[in-house]
């Protein structure tokens, strides 16, 4: 039987530039891994889009400078700080575009 499964950077190729990128919220269920290789092969002029709010794995990308949009309903680091580091900084410099999808 042919396996479907691949390697992270063959996964990650995918996203190119001008993708659009959706995940779901939250510290527990963040695909780190994926978004390091994403973050490494360096797509430009991302939309991510976070179901449900967003969290570390949203901000991560954010950090890098490869999001221009973020669009969700809700961004934070609960329980451990009020807001996302990267969103904070990047919606404050006028380098993000931000959509409240609520």
């Amino acid at each position: 039987m042919r396996t479907k499964l691949v390697s992270l950077e063959a996964a990650a190729k995918i996203v190119r530039d001008d993708s659009k990128v959706v995940m779901s919220s939250g510290f527990a269920s963040a695909p780190m891994a994926m978004l390091r290789e994403i973050a490494r092969q360096g797509p430009k002029n991302l939309h991510e889009i976070g179901v449900v709010g967003g969290s570390i794995n949203l901000d991560f990308l954010i950090g890098t400078g490869q999001v221009s949009v973020l669009e969700c309903c809700g961004f934070g680091f609960e329980p451990f700080q009020d807001i996302a580091p990267n969103f904070d900084r990047r919606l404050k410099a006028s380098s993000l575009y931000s959509l409240d999808n609520t």
